[in-house]
C-alpha cells in the first residue's frame, strides 16, 4: 500500500508540473516571486466541530514562484484565457495551534502545489480572476484508532489539497504588485486510506508579489494571433486507468468484528471506456462515454456483518456506467468534468455507492492532433464523497 500511495504521490507531482511548463520561456522576463499569509476558518465538514476542534481560525503563510503569459509573445491560448500564470507553491497552516476536544488533534499542514491564476479583467496596473490550487500535503498528526480516535478527517500523512480563489493584484511599482483573495481548499486523499473524511477551509489572503524585470500589464494585441492547428470536430478516445479504494463502510465492519484491527484494505478499482468527443473551438470539447469498472471488494462479508444477512439480488465485481464531460484545452493540457449515472451495479446492501457519479480531471496529450495521453481522474459520489484516484493511459483518433 505505501508503494501504491508512493505512485499516487509522484503521479499528482508529475501532472501538476505539466501544468506549470506549459507557460512561456522560464527567463527573467517570465518568472516572479511572491509571499504572504491567509487567515483561515475550517468549516463544519462532517459535523468537526462537534467531534474534533474547539477552536476554528488559524494562520497559513506561502511562498510561490510563478511563470507569466505576455501579450508580446503572441500565444493563441495565451490570449484566449487572458494571458494566465502558472507556477509552483509551499505553504504551512498552524492548524495544529486549534483547540480540540475528545483529547484528539489535527496537526500542521505542509503544502506543496501547482497553480494557475486567469485574468478575468486586467487594465496595466490592475487584474483579478480566478485561482486554481493542485498539489499535495503531509501532515504528522493522522487518525489512530487508540490515540487519536476522532481525527476520521485525516487518515493518511501524504495526502492531496485542492484550493480555488478569487485573486486581485495592483501594480505599486514597476516590478512589485500586492495582492489579496478570498480561498477556498479541500484536503482529502481520495480514498486511498479509510477513514479520511477530508477538511474544507475558507480563508481571506494578503500578499506582496515580486517581478524579476521591471513590466505593466500592457493593453492586449491590436490583432488576433492565428489560431492554432487542432483536432477539430468528432474524435475517439479509448483509455484504461486504475486506482486503490478504501472503504470505510468495510472498515466499519473490521471495527465490528475485531476492534484490535483498525485499518480498512485498499483494494483495486480498474476502469476500462470509450469516449465520442465533439471539439468545436480549440478550448472547449464536449463528450459521452461508456465505462466498464472492476472493483475488488468485501461486499458480502460486509453485509454479513452490518446487516445479519446478505443481499439477496446478489453481489458483483462490475460495474457499467455512462456519462457526459466538457473539456477545457490548455494547449497539450486539457481538463475536464463530468457526470454519469451507472446502469448496472450489484454492491450490496450496506455499500452505499449511489446511483449517479461524477469525475474531474486532468490529461496530457503527447500528440497535437491526438494520439497517446495520459490523465488523472477524481471520481466521486453524491458530490461530496471521494471515491477513488484513478490513473489513465489512453489514446485518441
Amino acid at each position: 500500500m505505501f508503494y501504491r500511495r508512493r505512485i499516487s504521490v509522484f503521479g499528482v507531482c508529475l501532472l501538476g508540473c505539466f501544468i506549470a511548463v506549459s507557460a512561456q520561456s522560464i527567463d527573467r522576463k517570465h518568472l516572479s516571486i511572491s509571499a504572504g499569509g491567509r487567515y483561515s476558518h475550517l468549516l463544519n465538514g462532517h459535523n468537526i466541530y462537534a467531534n474534533l476542534t474547539g477552536t476554528h481560525n488559524y494562520g497559513i503563510i506561502d511562498a510561490k514562484v510563478g511563470l507569466s503569459t505576455l501579450p508580446e509573445d503572441s500565444g493563441w491560448f495565451e490570449r484566449a484565457f487572458n494571458y494566465p500564470t502558472f507556477g509552483i507553491g509551499l505553504s504551512y497552516a498552524r492548524m495544529g495551534a486549534l483547540n480540540f476536544r475528545n483529547d484528539c488533534r489535527l496537526g500542521d499542514i505542509l503544502n506543496l502545489y501547482t497553480w494557475a491564476e486567469v485574468n478575468l479583467f486586467r487594465t496595466r496596473k490592475f487584474r483579478i480572476g480566478p485561482l486554481l490550487e493542485l498539489g499535495l500535503a503531509y501532515s504528522g498528526q493522522i487518525y489512530d484508532y487508540h490515540t487519536n480516535p476522532k481525527n476520521k478527517y485525516i487518515g493518511a500523512k501524504v495526502f492531496a489539497l485542492f484550493g480555488m480563489g478569487l485573486q486581485a493584484e495592483w501594480m505599486f511599482a514597476p516590478q512589485w504588485a500586492l495582492q489579496a483573495g478570498v480561498y477556498l481548499t479541500h484536503h482529502s486523499n481520495g480514498m486511498l486510506r479509510s477513514p479520511n473524511e477530508g477538511i474544507n477551509e475558507l480563508s481571506v489572503g494578503l500578499g506582496v508579489r515580486h517581478y524579476l524585470e521591471q513590466r505593466q500589464y500592457p493593453a492586449k494585441l491590436a490583432e488576433a494571433p492565428a489560431k492554432p492547428a487542432y483536432a477539430k470536430g468528432i474524435h475517439y478516445n479509448v483509455f484504461a486507468a486504475g486506482g486503490v479504494h478504501s472503504c470505510p463502510v468495510e472498515m466499519d465492519g473490521i471495527l465490528a468484528s475485531d476492534e484490535r484491527e483498525r485499518k480498512s484494505p485498499a483494494l483495486f478499482r480498474g476502469v476500462v471506456a470509450g469516449e465520442v468527443v465533439w471539439r468545436y473551438t480549440p478550448i472547449f470539447a464536449t463528450g459521452i462515454g461508456m465505462e466498464v469498472d472492476f472493483d475488488a471488494n468485501h461486499y458480502r462479508q460486509t453485509d454479513i456483518i452490518l446487516a445479519g444477512r446478505e443481499d439477496p439480488d446478489g453481489y458483483s465485481p462490475v460495474r457499467l456506467g455512462a456519462y457526459i464531460k466538457q473539456e477545457f484545452w490548455y494547449r497539450r493540457l486539457s481538463i475536464h468534468v463530468g457526470a454519469g449515472i451507472y446502469m448496472y451495479k450489484r454492491c450490496g446492501l450496506t455499500e452505499d455507492i449511489s446511483r449517479t457519479f461524477e469525475k474531474i480531471g486532468m490529461r496530457y496529450h503527447f500528440g497535437k492532433q491526438g494520439g497517446l495521453f495520459a490523465g488523472l481522474d477524481l471520481r466521486a459520489h453524491q458530490f461530496d464523497r471521494s471515491y477513488s484516484l484513478e490513473w489513465a493511459l489512453g489514446y485518441g483518433f
